[in-house]
């Protein structure tokens, strides 16, 4: 039984054992080696690639598992499996799940609609957390985790012509400074062959004018490291997701042990910095929501601060606000009010609770102010939205 046989069989356990669906993703294309689930999200605007690409990366750089949202609000669990004979580079994908606090609550708050969702498992949040630690444990032996992800053939035979091309020029051992310039340009654009082939240009004159000395190439990796950085951050990725990336793979540049090792190392890299630019915009600021709207709605009743928002999805304040500006047309205290009279509604309209009591328990220290900004939100007071569900 071949790799990808071994972990499609492991899909089937999870399936098995939890009624939840598994599939693989490969990392380098996007592709499923089975198909994802669709079943209940043909009203909604995923792409079930980017969604899930999404997912892979971010276990990458998280241990090797992430929980995230997709954009309907169903829950989804990225586990990283590293092929031991360096073949290909997959991402187990389990889910959906609806998740919520207690499996005895009425409805899952993050859940943009309820509407078939009858067959998909239902799991607290600490019994989708065991969840992924087992299935990290499962991936890892599976893994043994210490090998590089390979980059296909192609590309190293594309290096290997480079080279024969430089040492049939004169000016082999010349840096070709402008080739970096063209690297920025390439990465800022998303040109993911451009910026290949740029890169084993930068490679290929590294290796011949450092004499395959593997310490001296790794210093200049250093630098190209910070190159690719900036550019990704020029091209429009987030800063603080290219800072925490590149942070964690500054030390991974001296455990690369060969020259083959390194370039396909850092030609991972590259297309890890590209995808942050342009693929997952739009799929992060859906996360980025998602964990915002849950981290709101569990403490609806506390004293909210914008501090303690941005803090919960590791963003800058700024950076933050400008997120909910623009994805949902709201403020931050804007937000939070429209989520407390969310809430209260259903207090309204499913309780006995007093307007007074369902003010505090929706987090307004004022009745009043509480029937004012209801007011603004609705267009009629608490007590005659009540009247109009009875």
């Amino acid at each position: 039984m071949d790799f990808l046989q071994q972990c499609l069989h492991y899909c089937d356990f999870v399936k098995t054992l939890t009624g939840t669906h598994c599939t693989l993703i490969r990392i380098p294309d996007g592709g499923f080696c089975r198909e994802p689930f669709r079943s209940v999200c043909d009203n909604y605007a995923c792409n079930a690639s980017h969604t899930h690409l999404y997912g892979a990366y971010e276990a990458d750089r998280w241990d090797g598992k992430y929980i995230y949202y997709c954009p309907r609000g169903l829950v989804f669990i990225a586990t990283s499996i590293r092929d031991p004979d360096a073949q290909s580079s997959l991402c187990m994908i389990t889910g959906p799940i609806v998740m919520a606090n207690s499996l005895d609550d009425p409805y899952e708050d993050n859940i943009l609609s309820l509407e078939n969702v009858d067959g998909i498992p239902r799991m607290t949040t600490q019994q989708t957390r065991a969840l992924s630690e087992l299935l990290r444990a499962a991936m890892g032996y599976l893994s043994h985790e210490d090998r590089a992800p390979d980059i296909d053939s192609g590309r190293q035979a594309q290096m290997l012509n480079v080279m024969y091309d430089l040492y049939s020029t004169a000016s082999a051992v010349e840096y070709p400074i402008d080739s970096e310039r063209q690297l920025q340009q390439s990465i800022r654009a998303g040109d993911k062959e451009g910026s290949q082939r740029l890169l084993n240009v930068l490679l290929s004159a590294l290796y011949l004018s450092c004499g395959n000395d593997l310490d001296k190439i790794k210093r200049h990796v250093h630098s190209l490291l910070v190159l690719m950085s900036r550019a990704a951050i020029d091209g429009g990725a987030d800063i603080n997701d290219i800072f925490r990336l590149s942070q964690s793979y500054e030390p991974e540049i001296e455990q690369q042990r060969s020259l083959e090792e390194l370039n396909r190392w850092l030609s991972m890299v590259l297309h890890r910095f590209i995808n942050f630019v342009f693929d997952f915009n739009d799929i992060k600021h859906h996360n980025v929501i998602y964990q915002t709207t849950a981290f709101i709605k569990e403490r609806l009743s506390d004293k909210l601060t914008l501090e303690e928002a941005a803090e919960h999805v590791a963003l800058s304040k700024s950076y933050f606000c400008r997120i909910l500006k623009d994805e949902l047309g709201y403020t931050f205290t804007e937000y939070v009010n429209h989520l407390r009279v969310e809430r209260a509604k259903l207090y309204l309209s499913d309780s006995t609770m007093s307007i007074a009591d369902i003010a505090y328990a929706v987090g307004f220290d004022d009745q009043s102010y509480f029937t004012r900004i209801f007011k603004k939100l609705t267009g009629v007071s608490p007590g005659q939205y009540r009247k109009s569900k009875k």
